[in-house]
C-alpha cells in the first residue's frame, strides 16, 4: 500500500467526516488546528531528518511519490500536518462533548 493511499484511508477520510459532521463547531477553532500543525512541523521535521541521518528509519523507494523536500518525501510532511490536524479535530470534538445532531 502506498503512503498516499494509507493517508487517504486512515487520515483524510476520517478528517473529512469530522469536518462535515461537526464543521460548524470546528470552524471556530480552525486556527487552533493550524497552529498545532505548525508546531508539529517545527518539532517533527528535525526529528525525522535526524532519524534518517542516524539510519533509524528510511523511506523505501516505491512507497511514495518520489517528491522530496530536503531529505523528506512530500508524504511525510502531509503525514505530520494532517495527522496533527485529525488529532486536534478529534480532541476538540471530544472536549466539547458533542452529542447528537445539534447545530453547535
Amino acid at each position: 500500500m502506498s503512503y498516499i493511499v494509507w493517508l487517504t484511508i486512515f487520515i483524510w477520510i476520517p478528517t473529512l467526516y469530522f469536518w462535515v459532521r461537526f464543521g460548524k463547531m470546528l470552524r471556530k477553532y480552525l486556527m487552533v488546528c493550524v497552529m498545532a500543525m505548525v508546531g508539529a512541523l517545527v518539532w517533527s521535521v528535525p526529528w525525522d531528518i535526524l532519524a534518517i541521518k542516524q539510519r533509524i528509519w528510511y523511506f523505501p523507494k516505491g512507497g511514495h511519490l518520489g517528491l522530496y523536500f530536503g531529505v523528506l518525501p512530500l508524504e511525510e510532511y502531509l503525514f505530520i500536518t494532517t495527522v496533527t490536524f485529525l488529532i486536534a479535530t478529534i480532541t476538540l470534538v471530544m472536549r466539547k462533548g458533542y452529542k447528537g445532531n445539534k447545530g453547535d
